[in-house]
């Protein structure tokens, strides 16, 4: 009797933590995996990762845009991987590149983007103050001489200053053109510049140097990689205190830039450069009480500065770097830009940017850097505000997407024989006129796209041009030409020579 109330008994309770086995089970099935299994079924064909991780072991821990572009090879133009607990779609051809840049719902950041989420730069804001940000900027730039007469005037004195300390023998080109272009951005945000030999200006290079070579765009996604999983693929943790300590260095050399103009009091609304302009709406808006949620402060006045004399130092220097590799390794573009200026400009006079127009070669020369170059060959990190579609592709809310820009810049279906370097592919109307179309995108497009482009395009003419009209550029003895790419955040030269810069005999050369 007792033993069959027993079994009885264990029998009931069993049937009754089977049901609740089952119950969770289906509950988990519900609430879990139908959904997963609906949205992975939604989103772009890509490849199957691991649990937790995804694709993230498979991505390598340098030159990460060649596994997105090895993706795109196999999946198609858009497609979708896994990497953490992100979404991350890639599109790789222009068609859809194009469709994006006009998409109001992919303009976002990613939320954990910001290494400082209170007070955010423009580079990493979302939204209404981003749009806010943004617009201000613009006005101040262009208020300080962005895009007018007076910019060019003092680029082409910081030229003037800057070729003489080429003739100083064997020289590292990549340090020296970070110290000249960084004067040009400095004087937009800061009204000056700084002496080659300060060491205020060596250790900003030596910063921006550190920066460049620790940070990985694909940080974002380590954060997300769990605990218990030994080998993070992306060694962010490794790096990070060595990024912090720099971005605190930076920070710091801009926090006194702004007590300085702190410092300096205004009577009026006339200001001279980025800081002086900020400080102005700053002042209004504290006046005003607006009630709308856009805070102009000032950690984001300091998040602003790093942001813009880094990324407008950088690019710039890189690409220049670039130019001047190419000239080496192809020198008769070397010649060919030579005889526009004897033919244009002549020797007595600097170059003017207007000139580009008359020298179709330099230009195509220049749009041809930018596209072999790809300096930056994917694009930073935007996210679906809400679900949408590039093309007949489903993009889920807070997916996050990419511009795979260095597949478009290598695109037979765009360009012919891709990979070799050919400017004369931008030569129209019998090698009258240069042509840049518009899948060119080396400052992205869109309204998320460089705001400094216009600077960018009148240092670079100015820069080249300039070197050229005066000297002769050759290997230091011992050195060697390499085309190899390092990659961070922007694809550099891995190995840049040693290089004599030569005057020019003018009458005889």
């Amino acid at each position: 009797m007792i033993l069959t109330t027993l079994l009885t008994s264990f029998s009931e309770t069993s049937q009754l933590v089977w049901n609740l086995v089952i119950g969770l089970i289906v509950f988990f099935i519900i609430t879990y995996v139908i959904p997963a299994i609906k949205k992975i079924s939604s989103l772009p064909p890509g490849p199957w990762g691991l649990p937790f991780v995804g694709y993230l072991p498979f991505i390598g821990k340098t030159d990460q845009y060649k596994d997105i572009n090895r993706l795109a090879k196999k999946y198609g133009p858009v497609y979708s991987v896994r990497l953490g607990k992100f979404d991350l779609i890639v599109v790789s051809d222009w068609k859809h590149v194009k469709e994006s840049f006009a998409n109001d719902d992919l303009l976002y950041r990613p939320e954990n983007f910001s290494s400082n989420p209170k007070s955010p730069s423009l580079l990493e804001m979302s939204g209404d103050s981003w749009k806010a940000h943004r617009r201000l900027s613009l006005h101040i730039l262009r208020d300080v001489g962005m895009g007018k007469s007076q910019l060019e005037m003092k680029v082409k004195q910081e030229i003037e200053n800057f070729l003489p300390t080429l003739n100083s023998g064997p020289i590292d080109l990549f340090p020296k053109l970070m110290s000249t272009v960084a004067n040009n951005i400095s004087n937009l945000l800061m009204g000056h510049g700084l002496e080659y030999d300060d060491p205020i200006s060596e250790k900003l290079n030596n910063v921006l140097l550190t920066l460049g070579e620790s940070s990985s765009l694909f940080h974002v996604f380590s954060g997300s990689v769990p605990k218990l999983v030994k080998d993070n693929p992306l060694e962010s943790e490794s790096k990070l205190p060595k990024i912090l300590k720099s971005l605190a260095e930076f920070a710091n050399y801009m926090e006194k830039e702004i007590e300085i103009h702190k410092s300096r009091g205004r009577r009026s609304q006339i200001f001279e450069d980025y800081i002086g302009g900020y400080l102005v709406e700053q002042e209004k808006s504290e006046k005003s009480k607006s009630t709308d949620g856009i805070q102009f402060n000032l950690e984001t006045l300091r998040q602003n500065l790093v942001t813009f004399y880094s990324a407008g130092t950088e690019t710039i220097s890189s690409t220049l770097t670039w130019a001047i590799l190419y000239l080496l390794k192809y020198p008769e573009y070397f010649d060919k830009i030579r005889e526009e200026i004897e033919k244009v400009i002549g020797y007595e006079r600097q170059p003017d940017y207007s000139d580009r127009i008359h020298m179709p070669w330099t230009m195509s020369f220049i749009y041809e850097t930018h596209r072999i170059a790809a300096l930056v060959p994917v694009n930073l990190f935007r996210r679906a505000a809400q679900d949408t579609n590039i093309g007949n592709y489903h993009v889920p809310k807070d997916s996050l997407v990419m511009f795979n820009f260095y597949a478009l810049n290598r695109d037979p279906l765009l360009w012919v024989n891709p990979e070799q370097f050919d400017p004369k592919r931008f030569l129209a109307e019998h090698e009258t006129k240069a042509v840049k179309p518009p899948f060119l995108v080396p400052f992205s497009g869109g309204r998320r796209n460089c705001p400094g482009e216009g600077l960018a395009n009148v240092e670079l003419f100015l820069y080249l041009v300039s070197i050229v009209q005066k000297y002769r550029i050759r290997l230091a003895p011992g050195s060697t030409i390499s085309l190899e790419t390092g990659y961070t955040t922007l694809r550099r030269p891995k190995n840049m020579p040693k290089l004599l810069f030569e005057p020019l005999d003018q009458q005889k050369d």
